[in-house]
Formats: C-alpha cells, structure tokens, sequence
C-alpha cells in the first residue's frame, strides 16, 4: 500500500511501520552526530554547509545551511522519537532517496 505524505511535514511513524524499523541506533560520537547533520542539509537541497566545532565540540557545534529550512510547525516534533518527513509507512523505503534512510 503507498501512502502519500506531505514531504515538508514531521509526523509520527504508524506502529507497525515503526515496529519494522530499527530506532535504537544511538549516536555517541561526535562525527556520527555531524554526519547525521550535514546529510539533512543534504536532504534540505543544501549548496553550502558550513560545521563548526568550539574545542573540538566540547563546547558547542553548529550546522549553518542553506537548505529548505524547517517549517515553524514542525519544530516542536523535529527531535521526538519516531517522527520523520522522510516517510510514512515502512513499504516507503522502497522510494527513499534520502540520506536519512539508506
């Protein structure tokens, strides 16, 4: 079944797709967390990415892009667990061209 989804929107995974997908990835290293960053700027259509890191990111690491941006609804569910733009149900990752998830 093919589900259509605004691509633009945050929204909550079904329970059964989530129950496919493997969410207990855990990011611990530095450059996971800036790889991870750098590929939604990507996914943003991003031209320029710019990373900095204050003492090697002890301190503080920020990603500036140009990409699409994140729409100010969204916001508030852009960090919560199991909740994605990228697709709706787990038959999507067929189509996904995304970094997010290959």
């Amino acid at each position: 079944m093919t589900h259509k989804h605004n691509p633009d929107e945050i929204h909550q995974l079904a329970t059964d797709t989530i129950r496919h997908l493997n969410s207990g990835q855990v990011i611990v290293h530095l450059d996971n967390v800036v790889k991870e960053l750098v590929e939604n700027a990507l996914d943003a259509k991003a031209t320029s990415i710019e990373v900095k890191l204050v003492e090697n990111g002890l301190t503080s690491l920020s990603v500036k892009d140009n990409g699409v941006g994140i729409r100010a609804d969204d916001r508030p569910n852009m960090a919560k667990r199991y909740h994605t733009s990228k697709l709706l149900c787990f038959e999507d990752l067929i189509r996904v061209t995304s970094y997010g998830f290959r």
